[in-house]
C-alpha cells in the first residue's frame, strides 16, 4: 500500500482520497477478519473464550475510539501553517502555533490524573461515550469561535478529552480481550490513533483550515452512539461489587452461559477483585512487584517522546520545509500518515505471532539508525540530498508504526498490574503529557539554536536507549495471561520479593527434613553399628588369625 501511495505521488504530485480511504477500509476488514469468531482462547481464569461477532464489534468502537486523539494531538496540527496565512484566523505567530501544538500535554497531564478517580467512579465505558459527545461539542466550537480564548478553550477541552481516551482505552480493551488476540485487540487503539493523524492530514492537505477543521468533527460524532452500546467492564463491575451486572455484561460479550460463569469466577477470585479505593491503589503501588512495570513501562514513553516521536508527527509540515525536501510539504505529510497507518495494521496481523519483545527492539534499533541517518546528511549538508530525509523520516515513521508506537500502548494493559491500573496508566499518561508539552514547545526553538542535525542525532540515540530496556528487563507477555505476568513481576529480585519465594523453598523446615532423613543420630548409629560393633571387629580379627594369642606369637618370636 505504501509503495502504492509512493507512487501515486511521483506520477501525480498528489493523493487520490477515494484511492487511499479503499486501502484504509481493506486494512480495517483484514482486522475484523483476524478477529473472526472461530478464534478461541484461555482466559485468565482458565476459561475458554471464544470470540463472538459482538465481542469483535463492542472491541472495535473502544479501541477507535483513539481516532479522536491522533486528530486532535497530531492531525489537525497540520491545518496550523495554512492559518497562519489566512488573515482572519486567531493564529499569527509561532508562539501561537507552538502552544496550539503543546498546551494539549499541559492540559493532559491534570486530565490523565483526574481520568483515574473518575472512571472507578463512573466506570470506563460511560467515561469514553460521554467523552465522545463532549468532544463533538468543542469540535464545532472551535470552526466557530466568537474570540480568540474561546479558540484555545477548546483546544484545551479536546486536549483533556484525548487524554482521558488514552487513559481509559487500553487498560479496557485488556480486560475485555482473550489472551491469544490481546496483542492485535490492543493494537486497535494504535490504529485508530494512527487512523486519526492520517485523517487529520488528508483534510488539511485537501481543505481550507475552516473545513478541515468541520469535518474532524466526525471523528467523536460517529462513535458517539455506538459507546452507548458496549457493555461495561466486568472487573469495573466485580470491584464496586455489582455481581449480577459483570455477569451480564459477560452474557453479552461471551453469550454461553457456562464460560460466563467460569470466567466471572475467575474474576472475583483474583485479589483485587474488591479494590475500589485510590488509597488502596496508591498503598499498592509502594510495593516492588506493582512499582517495577509501570516505571519500565513510564520509560518507553518519555523516552520515545524524547526521540523525537510527536515532534516529527506534529511539526511534519516544519521539519520538511526546514530541510529543503523537494516534494510539497504537505504531499509529504499525508505520506507520512500513510506510512505509519499502514505499518500499525502490519503490526496488528504479526503482533501475536512473533511477539512483543523482539518487535520492539528491532523496530527501536531501526528508528535510531534512521534518525541518525537523518541527522547526519542534515548536519553535512551533502548536496544532492533532498530527499534523504523524507526517507529517513518515513524509515523512522515505519518502525514507529509497526513497534516503538503500539507496543508501549500494548504494554499498558499488559504489563501494569491490575492493583494499579487505573492509577498507573493515570501516571504514565500524565508523564507522557508533560514530556510531550516540554518538548513540543521548546522544538522550533531547540532546532533553531542547534539545526535538525544535531536534533536528529539526539533523537537516534534515546530510541537506542529502549531497545536497550527491553533486552535487559522485559519479558515476553505474547500468549500470557495478566495474572501470569502479575506473577512475573513479583518473582523479581528485590528484598521484600525474594522473602517469599525463599520462605517457600528453604524454612528452617524443610532444611530440617533432608537432614534428619539423612543425618539423624540414629541414621548415624545405624552404619557404625552396622560397620563396626565389636563383635564385627572380633570376627574379622578371628578370621585373619589376629586374635590375641596370635599376635603374641610373633611378639615371643
Amino acid at each position: 500500500m505504501f509503495m502504492s501511495l509512493s507512487a501515486s505521488v511521483s506520477r501525480h504530485g498528489c493523493l487520490s482520497k477515494e484511492y487511499i480511504c479503499c486501502r484504509v477500509c481493506l486494512w480495517f476488514l483484514v482486522m475484523e477478519e483476524k478477529l473472526k469468531p472461530s478464534v478461541k482462547s484461555e482466559g485468565d481464569g482458565g476459561a475458554a473464550r471464544k470470540v463472538r461477532g459482538k465481542h469483535v464489534a463492542f472491541m472495535m468502537v473502544v479501541g477507535l475510539t483513539s481516532i479522536l486523539q491522533g486528530t486532535v494531538t497530531k492531525g489537525w496540527t497540520a491545518v496550523l501553517p495554512k492559518m497562519q496565512d489566512d488573515p482572519h484566523s486567531f493564529v499569527k505567530t509561532d508562539d501561537d502555533v507552538a502552544w496550539l501544538v503543546s498546551m494539549t500535554s499541559i492540559v493532559g497531564i491534570f486530565a490523565s490524573l483526574a481520568t483515574g478517580p473518575l472512571v472507578e467512579w463512573v466506570g470506563p465505558c460511560l467515561v469514553l461515550a460521554i467523552v465522545m459527545g463532549v468532544s463533538t461539542a468543542l469540535w464545532l466550537l472551535m470552526v466557530f469561535p466568537p474570540h480568540k480564548v474561546v479558540f484555545f478553550v477548546a483546544r484545551a477541552g479536546l486536549a483533556a478529552c484525548v487524554y482521558a481516551v488514552s487513559t481509559v482505552s487500553l487498560p479496557l480493551l485488556a480486560e475485555m480481550s482473550p489472551n491469544k488476540v490481546r496483542g492485535a485487540v490492543a493494537t486497535l487503539s494504535e490504529i485508530g490513533g494512527s487512523t486519526g493523524v492520517l485523517y487529520g492530514y488528508l483534510v488539511a492537505f485537501l481543505f481550507p483550515w475552516k473545513i478541515a477543521t468541520a469535518l474532524c468533527t466526525l471523528t467523536a460524532a460517529l462513535l458517539f452512539l455506538p459507546m452507548w452500546f458496549v457493555p461495561e467492564s466486568p472487573y469495573w463491575l466485580v470491584r464496586r461489587g455489582r455481581l449480577d451486572d459483570a455477569k451480564a455484561s459477560l452474557q453479552r460479550l461471551m453469550g454461553s452461559t457456562p464460560e460466563v460463569e467460569e470466567e466471572l469466577a475467575a474474576i472475583t477470585r483474583r485479589p483485587t477483585a474488591t479494590q475500589t479505593s485510590l488509597l488502596q491503589q496508591f498503598t499498592e503501588l509502594r510495593k516492588g512487584q506493582n512499582l517495577r512495570p509501570v516505571v519500565l513501562v513510564l520509560s518507553f514513553f518519555v523516552l520515545r517522546e524524547l526521540g523525537g516521536r510527536s515532534c516529527i508527527m506534529m511539526y511534519t509540515v516544519y521539519i520538511f520545509r526546514d530541510a529543503g525536501v523537494e516534494l510539497d510539504a504537505f504531499t509529504c505529510t499525508v505520506l507520512v500518515g500513510a506510512a505509519r497507518l499502514v505499518c500499525t495494521c502490519v503490526t496488528a496481523g504479526i503482533l501475536d505471532h512473533v511477539g512483543r519483545r523482539p518487535l520492539l527492539i528491532i523496530t527501536a534499533v531501526v528508528a535510531a539508525v534512521s534518525q541518525s541517518v537523518c541527522g547526519l546528511f542534515l548536519f553535512l549538508q551533502l548536496p544532492g540530498a533532498s530527499l534523504v530525509p523524507l526517507v529517513a523520516v518515513l524509515v523512522y515513521i515505519a518502525a514507529y508504526g509497526t513497534g516503538v508506537g503500539p507496543i508501549p500502548w500494548v504494554y499498558v494493559g499488559e504489563l501494569v498490574p491490575s492493583p494499579v491500573r487505573s492509577l498507573g496508566a493515570s501516571i504514565i499518561t500524565a508523564c507522557d503529557a508533560l514530556v510531550v508539552f516540554s518538548i513540543n514547545l521548546a522544538f522550533l526553538k531547540l532546532i533553531g539554536y542547534t539545526g535538525l542535525g544535531i536534533t536528529f542525532l539526539a533523537f537516534g540515540g534515546l530510541n537506542l536507549v529502549i531497545a536497550l530496556i527491553v533486552c535487559i528487563w522485559i519479558p515476553e507477555s505474547r500468549g500470557v495471561s495478566l495474572q501470569e505476568m502479575e506473577d512475573a513481576f513479583a518473582k523479581k529480585h528485590s528484598p521484600d520479593d525474594l522473602k517469599e519465594p525463599l520462605a517457600n523453598k528453604h524454612s528452617p523446615d524443610d532444611l530440617k527434613e533432608p537432614l534428619a532423613n539423612k543425618h539423624s543420630p540414629d541414621d548415624l548409629k545405624e552404619p557404625l553399628a552396622n560397620k563396626h560393633s565389636p563383635d564385627d571387629l572380633k570376627e574379622p580379627l578371628a578370621n585373619k588369625n589376629d586374635s590375641p594369642d596370635d599376635l603374641k606369637g610373633p611378639i615371643r618370636v
